[in-house]
């Protein structure tokens, strides 16, 4: 399958991937993984699907979680990451390597909140200090897509 053709397929996956599955790696060397909201799903945050229309090719997403949790410790001494999404009925999956880049960046905050998570932040405010944003800019792309598999690296 082309390359421009693959990326349609795999941001269509994206916006449709219940979750999406973060791998860290923790300060004693080892992997570590669990699901996060995916973000990128457009039937479950309807309001973000247009910070991501310029990013059908570099595939960038945003990932939160909280300040306190273990992967904000990970990934302040090491912010390799690797995103999951995938479709196993369909045979299908992507994984996105690269860095995490922890942002501060009240704006961008304010376009992704979703007013259900303040039970998850003390102020239960979109500026409380336990609210992390991440952003991949995915620098390696690897998957299978209904058994054929597929890798490309995206330019930095």
């Amino acid at each position: 399958m082309p390359e421009a053709q693959l990326l349609k397929t795999i941001v269509e996956r994206m916006a449709t991937a219940d979750a999406a599955y973060m791998t860290t790696v923790g300060v004693d060397g080892f992997p570590r993984t669990r699901a996060m909201l995916n973000l990128r799903n457009r039937e479950q945050y309807p309001a973000q699907v247009e910070l991501y229309a310029d990013h059908t090719t570099d595939l960038m997403t945003y990932v939160t979680t909280n300040t306190g949790s273990f992967k904000r410790g990970e990934l302040e001494a090491n912010p390799r990451i690797c995103l999951y999404y995938c479709h196993p009925t369909d045979f299908f999956g992507v994984a996105l390597v690269g860095k995490a880049e922890i942002l501060d960046d009240l704006s961008i905050k304010k376009l992704l909140w979703v007013d259900q998570w303040a039970q998850y932040f003390p102020t239960g405010k979109v500026d409380d200090p336990d609210f992390t944003l991440l952003r991949l800019r995915p620098r390696e792309v690897r998957g299978w897509n209904q058994g054929e598999k597929f890798s490309f690296e995206l330019p930095a």
